[in-house]
């Protein structure tokens, strides 16, 4: 009778080394745990892609414009409502137990609660003094309110996200990011249809939505925790992330500060298709971000470990999609753009193609700057915020100055491609000295 070990069909060794690799490296889990974060901008672009037509048949160009004019002040005043408290709870999440992760959450979140309940009536008050001495052609009331109230609240959920992203749990990360924005999207459209209250609707539905989320993110945060504020916690945050706040304050010019310099010319259906072109190309940075996201832990963790062959890979994979998802966008967009505003709006073509480029930009400009708050090298974070807000200020108003709305959609793409460049500067001097401090 032959020996049963001899009778046995040899595996090749390439299979079993292809064998012991998955197993070691977890692939199947990665991949699982990617294809779930994939479904982020899929089922977000998948409910725009199904709903916008039907917003574009109940709101105006000025409507698109007054919205994304409300978005770009919430996300002014969001700087000081947030005090950067959720990019420093990023920069310790690898390095904290996790039971201390969780006291450093709960300090944060109860801090930046009592925080806005001084500091929201000041902004309220802010956004109707600018408006009024201003003489601007936006209406206040209640816009102004639903989009500052909106915009605070989210803040919670954006600690749960982290949590979320950075502890490997896509399952309730997809809940969370597009759970969100398809509730939020449905509610709008019975307020905007059912109830017909036009752009007002439109806000009141994300408001609305949005309360529950931050119900549901404050319980996750404070359940099973004893809630108080941790002073010997909350000191190391305070100081880390004052270099933070003006750097974030002095980063909104360069995102935002755009609408207000269209604004000011004051052509309110050209500023709504301004911001039509913006919204759209802003689905391609929906896709984008949610995909960079994916990889951006893996960013924070060769970044403060000087890893520059993960790093090398991680960014060339983002660099290639980037690229690839930019032209695909650039050559649909007319298609895109007549189906998702009922053919209504496809003058906003030009300012879409535009945005698509400055926001692939913004993919990578992240990249960079997420190895900057890795290293906790805020001062140079502070740096570029200067070089970037004075840039943006000067272009922006120059680009209006000159060509109007279409040449302030160009100097967002010549601004970012100058902090870019400026960024991998001082990356590779970063590593260059590293090699020599451990020579």
């Amino acid at each position: 009778m032959p020996d049963s070990t001899t009778s046995q069909v040899a595996i090749p060794s390439r299979f079993i080394f292809l064998k012991n690799f998955i197993l070691k490296k977890n692939v199947l889990g990665k991949l699982k745990s990617g294809g779930i974060y994939l479904l982020v901008p899929v089922i977000n672009f998948g409910i725009s892609f199904i709903t916008s037509p039907i917003f574009a048949r109940y709101l105006s160009a000025e409507d698109y414009g007054y919205y994304g004019y409300y978005s770009t002040l919430a996300s002014f005043l969001l700087v000081f409502s947030s005090l950067s408290l959720q990019t420093y709870y990023m920069s310790v999440f690898f390095k904290e137990t996790e039971e201390k992760r969780r006291t450093i959450q709960t300090t944060l979140s109860i801090f930046t609660l009592v925080w806005n309940l001084v500091f929201f009536p000041i902004a309220y008050l802010s956004i109707y003094l600018y408006l009024k001495y201003s003489h601007s052609q936006i209406p206040f009331f209640p816009f102004a309110l639903l989009a500052l109230l909106t915009s605070v609240l989210g803040i919670f959920k954006g600690f749960v996200q982290v949590n979320y992203r950075l502890g490997n749990q896509p399952v309730r990360y997809l809940f969370i990011v597009a759970g969100y924005r398809v509730l939020g999207i449905l509610m709008s459209l019975y307020f905007v249809i059912g109830a017909h209250m036009g752009l007002q609707g439109r806000m009141l539905g994300v408001f609305v939505v949005e309360i529950a989320f931050f119900a549901i993110s404050l319980y996750s945060i404070l359940s099973k925790q004893q809630i108080r504020l941790d002073k010997a916690t909350l000191k190391p945050a305070i100081r880390k992330i004052l270099p933070l706040i003006p750097a974030s304050f002095l980063f909104w010019p360069l995102m935002s500060f755009d609408n207000i310099v269209v604004e000011k010319l004051n052509q309110p259906a050209q500023m709504g298709l301004y911001n039509i072109g913006k919204g759209i190309a802003n689905y391609l940075f929906i896709a984008l971000q949610s995909l960079f996201q994916a990889f951006e832990p893996d960013i924070y963790k060769y970044a403060s470990t000087y890893n520059l062959k993960g790093l090398k890979k991680t960014a060339l994979s983002i660099l290639v999609i980037v690229v690839a998802a930019t032209l695909v966008f650039t050559v649909g967009s007319p298609y895109l753009i007549h189906y998702l505003t009922a053919g209504r709006f496809t003058e906003a073509i030009k300012y879409s193609n535009i945005f698509a480029v400055t926001y692939a930009l913004i993919i990578i400009y992240s990249l960079l700057d997420a190895m900057i708050l890795a290293w906790q090298d805020t001062k140079i974070n502070l740096a570029i915020n200067i070089v970037g807000a004075s840039l943006s200020i000067i272009t922006y108003i120059l680009g209006a100055r000159y060509y109007q709305q279409t040449g302030v959609a160009a100097a967002t793409v010549a601004t970012h491609l100058v902090l870019i460049t400026l960024l991998i500067l001082f990356i590779s001097r970063k590593f260059k000295n590293h090699r020599l401090a451990q020579a």
